[in-house]
């Protein structure tokens, strides 16, 4: 079995030092390369057997850049999801899952679920009226989503993968209420508040389809409480609010590792998944992790402007990507976590990196 894994350099002249984050693409290569080498070789055991009859979990994510004492950009993030129990697939999702075909891997069982949420975009100056030329637009998303989560092995190595599909259906402009939401927030801390939300983008409505393929792969003895394990992923989305493909993955180490395929945050292509198993139920447990993802993108309604009306819009960056760091407390019915995202910039004029923070809470019914 090779348990080779090679970590990026974290000190003062690494990733996150000094001079880290002007290196953050060249990481990214390196991880996307990591993580594509995984999925295609699976050279490594298989993980200790999954469970598949997890009961529901509920799952809330609350990002803010304020974390980082900045207030720009992508700078405001809520999501509710709720993922039914393992089997559990109403609502014609039954018969989706059945036409999907499961190449390479043994499927098991399915769920499904849904989602609620709003993201929120500003320039970096918030006092100016008019259109700050060359800064990303003002735009709020807000959206429901369905969700479909499948769960099997591999047939060589039996390696536990988790195939998700998620359909974001919603609206921008003022319907999705973001600037109502950002108004509020400061006027509640006490901050200035935003003057040139009238120049957002327009009403329009839109959707993306998510696709996501995760494998998880132990690195340590799957029987041991203390366990390292590397989660890859890649997927892409389609649709009119985005076009982009993407390539990542965590490293996590901890206690008592749970039963899923790691944290995922709002942006991410999957729902965070888990739950209570009713035939191998787990105690506390809390782990640390690592982690990276690529993106090459087409198209993105956030900076490219609408697609069917005159709007503000900025020349993107089509290669961009995420680290992130974070950790997470596994209870008995109840799940905590915090991931810290660098991301790259996203737009031609944008001079730095932006930073922002990820809270996690999970309800295991």
């Amino acid at each position: 079995m090779k348990r080779r894994v090679r970590l990026w350099a974290l000190g003062r002249g690494g990733l996150l030092g000094r001079r880290g984050l002007g290196r953050v693409p060249g990481a990214l290569r390196f991880a996307c390369l990591a993580a594509a080498a995984a999925i295609l070789q699976g050279e490594t055991d298989a993980s200790v057997a999954p469970s598949y009859d997890r009961a529901p979990v509920l799952v809330f994510n609350e990002e803010n850049d304020l974390f980082v004492n900045t207030d720009r950009h992508y700078t405001q993030g809520l999501r509710f999801a709720y993922l039914h129990e393992d089997g559990h697939t109403p609502l014609g999702m039954s018969a989706v899952n059945r036409w999907l075909p499961t190449w390479g891997f043994d499927l098991k069982s399915a769920r499904s679920g849904y989602g609620v949420g709003q993201n929120m975009y500003t320039p970096a100056n918030l006092g100016a009226v008019e259109r700050v030329p060359g800064d990303r637009p003002y735009a709020g998303w807000l959206h429901i989503d369905w969700i479909l989560q499948r769960n099997g092995v591999t047939r060589s190595r039996q390696i536990p993968v988790q195939e998700s599909w998620e359909l974001e259906m919603g609206v921008m402009g003022a319907p999705s209420l973001a600037r109502q939401a950002q108004t509020w927030v400061h006027e509640i801390r006490g901050f200035d508040l935003p003057q040139g939300w009238r120049n957002q983008l327009r009403d329009e409505p839109g959707f993306r389809l998510k696709f996501e393929r995760a494998y998880r792969m132990d690195l340590t003895a799957p029987s041991r409480d203390f366990g390292a394990q590397l989660i890859p992923w890649g997927g892409g989305v389609l649709g009119t609010i985005e076009d982009s493909l993407r390539l990542g993955g965590i490293l996590r180490i901890g206690l008592v590792l749970p039963d899923d395929h790691g944290v995922r945050t709002i942006d991410s292509l999957s729902t965070t998944s888990g739950g209570r198993s009713r035939s191998h139920p787990r105690r506390w447990g809390t782990y640390g992790f690592v982690g990276t993802e690529g993106r090459l993108v087409g198209h993105s309604s956030f900076l490219d402007g609408n697609l069917a009306r005159s709007s503000p819009n900025v020349a993107k960056n089509f290669i961009t990507g995420d680290v992130m760091l974070g950790f997470n407390f596994v209870l008995h019915s109840l799940e905590l976590g915090y991931t810290h995202v660098f991301r790259t910039p996203e737009f031609k004029n944008q001079t730095e990196a932006n930073q922002f923070g990820s809270v996690y809470v999970k309800v295991r019914f």
